[in-house]
C-alpha cells in the first residue's frame, strides 16, 4: 500500500489560503457597506445669467485684519462682527445668503476679495475643539476644523458659538457636518511638520446625529449581496474539501504479475510430449524405406 506524503498536495495550499483572502475582504467590504449612514447629495452648483457678483465687506472692523498671520487682538473686531451677525440670523437664513460657487482657491489667491462674505461648506469635521471666549455671548467657543472634497490637506477653521446636542468634541473625531458662516481670514498656524494656512469662517454649523445601523436595517441590494457571497464562499470550500479528500484518499498499486520456476510438471503437458516423440507405425516405415530404394 502506497500513501501520499503530507496533508497538502500540489497547489491545494495556495488555493486554500487565496479562498480564505477572499473571503476576509469580501466580508470586511460588507461590514463596512452596512454600517456606513447614506450621505445626502449636495445640490450642484449650475452656471446662472444672473449670478450676483461678490462684494467684499468695507467696513472699518475689516482693516487691520491681516492675512497669512496667526490671529491676534488686531484682529478682534472683526471677528466679534462676524459672531454678532452669525448670531442675528437664524440658521436658515444664514444658509439661505451663503454662496455655494466659493472654494478654497478663491479664498487663497484672493483673501481681501472675499472678507466678510458668507459661505456654505459641507464636509468632515476632524477635530472639534471649545474654548472660553469673552467675545461670545454664552463665554463659551467651538472651532470645528473641516475639510471638503477640495481641502483634504488644508481645513478651513469654522467657529462658532451654539453646538448641536451631542456633538462630539476631540481632537480625533470624523463627523459629517454643514456649516455656513463668513470669511474672516487666512490665518498662520504650526503644523506637525510644516507652517501652513487654513480659511477661517466665523457663523453656524449644522450637524445630525448617526443613527445605530445594524445588518438587518441594510437595504435589499445589500442583502442579496450577502447571500452570493456567502453561497460563493460555500460552494468553493465544498469544492476544495472534495477535492482534498481525493488527493488525501489512500492508493493502493496493483502487484506485478510473476511467474515462479517450478519442477512440476503437468500431466497432459508431459503426455503430449511423449506422444510427439514416440516413433511412427510400420506402414511409415515401409514408405519410407521405398523412398529411400
Amino acid at each position: 500500500m502506497e500513501r501520499r506524503s503530507g496533508f497538502f498536495q500540489g497547489s491545494e495550499l495556495p488555493r486554500l489560503l487565496i479562498l480564505a483572502i477572499v473571503m476576509l475582504v469580501g466580508w470586511a467590504l460588507v461590514w463596512h457597506f452596512a454600517h456606513r449612514v447614506p450621505e445626502p447629495a449636495e445640490p450642484a452648483v449650475t452656471v446662472s445669467e444672473n449670478r450676483e457678483p461678490v462684494v467684499p465687506d468695507r467696513s472699518e472692523e475689516f482693516e487691520t485684519v491681516q492675512d497669512r498671520a496667526p490671529l491676534t487682538f488686531r484682529d478682534n473686531a472683526a471677528y466679534s462682527l462676524l459672531l454678532a451677525r452669525a448670531r442675528g440670523k437664524t440658521p436658515d437664513e444664514l444658509a439661505t445668503v451663503a454662496r455655494r460657487d466659493l472654494v478654497l482657491a478663491h479664498l487663497w489667491e484672493n483673501p481681501q476679495q472675499y472678507r466678510g462674505v458668507p459661505i456654505h461648506l459641507l464636509g468632515s469635521a476632524l477635530r472639534v475643539l471649545s474654548y472660553e471666549s469673552k467675545l461670545s455671548k454664552t463665554g463659551l467657543l467651538y472651532e470645528a476644523w473641516i475639510i471638503t472634497p477640495e481641502t483634504t490637506r488644508l481645513p478651513y477653521v469654522c467657529v462658532f458659538e451654539e453646538a448641536p446636542q451631542g456633538f462630539p468634541i476631540g481632537h480625533d473625531v470624523s463627523e459629517r457636518v454643514v456649516f455656513n458662516g463668513y470669511f474672516l481670514k487666512i490665518m498662520k498656524y504650526q503644523a506637525s511638520d510644516v507652517v501652513r494656512g487654513a480659511p477661517v469662517l466665523v457663523g453656524r454649523i449644522g450637524w445630525t446625529p448617526r443613527e445605530p445601523s445594524s445588518p438587518m436595517a441594510a437595504n435589499t441590494t445589500l442583502q442579496w449581496s450577502l447571500v452570493v457571497i456567502g453561497a460563493l464562499f460555500f460552494i468553493s470550500l465544498g469544492r476544495w474539501i472534495y477535492q482534498l479528500r481525493r488527493f488525501t484518499r489512500p492508493s493502493f498499486a496493483p502487484l506485478p504479475s510473476t511467474s515462479v520456476a517450478s519442477d512440476e510438471i503437468d500431466p497432459s503437458s508431459l503426455n503430449a510430449w511423449v506422444q510427439s516423440m514416440a516413433p511412427g507405425d510400420e506402414s511409415d516405415s515401409d514408405q519410407w524405406d521405398a523412398d529411400e530404394s
